[in-house]
């Protein structure tokens, strides 16, 4: 893949598509592949979130991403 930045899309996608596919195949007649199937779907959505958080600077998005930490991070400065 070119752009990091579609990646996160692409894992997020191809869980939803794997944990649709699952219960789908599990409504028919359940076997242990649809569990592993329902497994991968949740661990790429999980890992989809983990590598959005890392490219935009944690759960709290653009606010950290100058290199600030601590609770007001982010917060304008009052200098002037």
């Amino acid at each position: 893949m070119k752009d990091p930045k579609n990646r996160p899309l692409v894992y997020l996608i191809a869980g939803i598509v794997a944990i649709a596919a699952a219960l789908y195949f599990m409504t028919l007649d359940t076997s242990i592949f649809d569990w592993f199937i329902l497994g991968m779907g949740i661990v790429s959505i999980i890992k989809g979130v983990q590598e959005y958080w890392q490219l935009n600077g944690g759960p709290a998005g653009r606010r950290k991403k100058d290199g600030a930490s601590g609770p007001d991070a982010g917060a304008p400065d009052d200098r002037a």
